[in-house]
This record gives structure tokens, sequence and C-alpha cells, in this order.
């Protein structure tokens, strides 16, 4: 091989090696870009964060092993021995998370494990009247039973007129591991759904809430206003028999409650000796600051 020749092969090796170091530079910061956005860290292990595409059939796993079982309208409606109700109900979540406004709960500590899910669902006014909204088929005997009752408690209420906002976020499930709960998860991940909204400038926060637990969490982070209340005793079917016959203790209604979402608290007030500090000037003016403090701690 001649010298001329070598030159020329090393010039493409390098220029190859530059053009795979750019491409590597650019996916580094797509996937900052494009990441999850991790709301907050606990000192237990457990993150919440964004829930992104990758992971979608994860939480959809999680929902359909635990929430169909424990739902107050997905157990007495046994969606569970409803196959195709599962598939529908399966196919309306990836409807849902892929408005990309869900977070999920994470253990560090568990090989990254999902341990909760909180799905949320932006509603606009503008998309709210056209026709693909109302037209989703529904399958399967169990789901459209939940699917009539939860469409018949959702009319009773116009978020957009009792608000006079264009949008809000919908709380459309929690659904947490049972090795995980008592641990104010749940109200953690609710929370953080209210910071959710903030970042997505959304004014009002609504949802569903069939048991007393999700009730009460929801009155304790500021969804504190029932606009519409249904006893479980008066939802039957075409032969008068009961269909939410054991929706279990304490749970006797299914309500809509709302509320306005809250400013971000203001963040903690800076040190006093601090502020001195900054406000300093040179650093021969702090060394001397800081000799005349030590001087009087020493002296009390």
């Amino acid at each position: 091989m001649s010298r001329r020749l070598r030159i020329e092969e090393e010039k493409v090796k390098a220029l190859k090696d530059e053009l795979q170091e750019e491409e590597d530079k650019l996916k580094l910061m797509q996937e900052r870009i494009f990441g999850p956005l991790i709301w907050r860290r606990f000192q237990n292990g457990i993150k919440i964060m964004d829930l992104q595409e990758p992971n979608f059939r994860e939480a959809i796993d999680l929902i359909l092993k635990y929430y169909l079982k424990e739902d107050i309208l997905f157990r007495n409606t046994k969606i569970a021995e409803d196959e195709v109700s599962q598939n529908c109900f399966a196919e309306r979540l990836i409807f849902k998370l892929k408005d990309r406004a869900s977070i999920v709960a994470v253990d560090e500590n568990n090989d990254n494990c999902m341990v909760g899910v909180l799905v949320l669902t932006p509603v606009h006014k503008c998309d709210f009247g056209r026709v693909y909204s109302r037209t989703m088929i529904v399958e399967g005997k169990s789901y459209k039973s939940v699917t009539d009752f939860i469409n018949y408690i959702n009319r009773k209420v116009d978020i957009f007129e009792h608000f006079y906002c264009d949008k809000y976020l919908r709380y459309y499930l929690l659904c947490i591991s049972p090795e995980y709960r008592g641990r104010g998860l749940g109200l953690q991940l609710m929370l953080i759904g209210l910071e959710v909204a903030r970042h997505l400038k959304i004014p009002v926060v609504t949802g569903v809430f069939n048991s007393f637990n999700l009730q009460k969490i929801a009155t304790r982070i500021g969804m504190d206003q029932v606009l519409y209340e249904y006893n479980y005793v008066k939802w039957s079917d075409k032969n008068g028999e009961l269909i939410f016959c054991d929706p279990g203790q304490g749970n006797y209604s299914c309500n809509i409650q709302a509320g306005v979402v809250p400013p971000a608290p203001e963040p903690d007030p800076v040190p006093e000796n601090h502020e001195k500090e900054i406000k300093g000037g040179t650093r021969a003016e702090k060394r001397k600051a800081k000799a005349k403090s030590d001087a009087k701690k020493k002296g009390a």
C-alpha cells in the first residue's frame, strides 16, 4: 500500500470517528431533553418521574394485575373474568398514556421496579366536543357496565363552565403495588399531580373518586369541591339488581371532586448570615466579617 493511500485512509477513519463522536453527543443531548423528568426522590429509594412510552407496557401490566381486582367498579363487574373487557381497557389506557402527563413511582433499590402509577389526562375544551372524543368503541360486558356508570357521572358536571376554564387535568386512576402501600405513596403521587398541572399551565384538577380513601386524599390535596355525589345503592341493571353490591366498608358513593391548582410554594428564605455574606463585597471584607462573627461566638 502506498504512503499516499495510507494517509487518505487515515483521514477517512478520523472523519468517521469525528462523525460518530458528534452523533454520540447529539444522542446524549436528545436523551437529556426527552428523558423522563424526575419530580421527587425520597430517602427510602423511591423516585417519582414521568411515565415514558418505553414503560407503558410495564405500567399497564401493573394496573391489570392489581387495579382490576381491587377497584370498586371493576371488581363488582367481574372484569377479571372478562378477557375482552380487559383488552379494551388496556387499549383505552394506551390512549390515555400517550398524553404524556402520567407519572410513576419507581424503587431504585429494587432494580428500578415500577411500584405505582398515576394516570393523568389533560382535557381541553377545544377538543372536548370533537366526534372522536365521544366514539371510542367499548367492548366487553364488564367494561361497558363500568363506562356506562362513569359516563353517567361525568355528564352531571361541566368542569369548563363551573370553573370558567378552557382546560383541566383529570386524575384518571391511581394504582399502588400492595407491598408499597401504607407509606403515603398514593398521597405523594397525587400531590405531584398538582405540580404536573402547574408545569402544563393547567388551572384546575378533577377526578371521579369511587372510594372513601381516594376521596379523603383528593380533599386533602385541594380537590375539596364535591361537584356531584352518587350513592352506589341507586345504580342497578334492567332487572333491578344492584351492580355495585359490594363497594367495601365505608365506600358509599362515587364523587366528582375538583379544585383550583394552588400556586407553587414559596422557596425557603435565605438565612440572615448568608445574606450578609453575599452583600459583603470584597474577599477581604468577607474575611473580616467572618472573623468578627467567630469572635462573637467565642465571647458568648
